[in-house]
């Protein structure tokens, strides 16, 4: 199982890896364009492939002016 950490809505979740991270982000709900995704302190790509035992953090981007 991959562990997902969301820290902004301080929750937790499993998927079944490896799978890439596109995949993750789809069947989690979250829109690419809106979060970046980490492991460690290594930015992830959607393209990037996370394999069962690992740990990976979703982050809300936030922008503003």
């Amino acid at each position: 199982m991959i562990r997902i950490r969301i820290p902004q809505r301080k929750t937790e979740l499993e998927v079944r890896g490896p799978r890439r991270v596109a995949d993750i982000l789809a069947e989690t709900g979250f829109r690419p364009t809106t979060v970046i995704v980490t492991q460690g302190k290594r930015l992830l790509t959607k393209d990037q492939r996370v394999e069962d035992g690992e740990t990976i953090d979703i982050l809300s981007v936030v922008s503003g002016g």
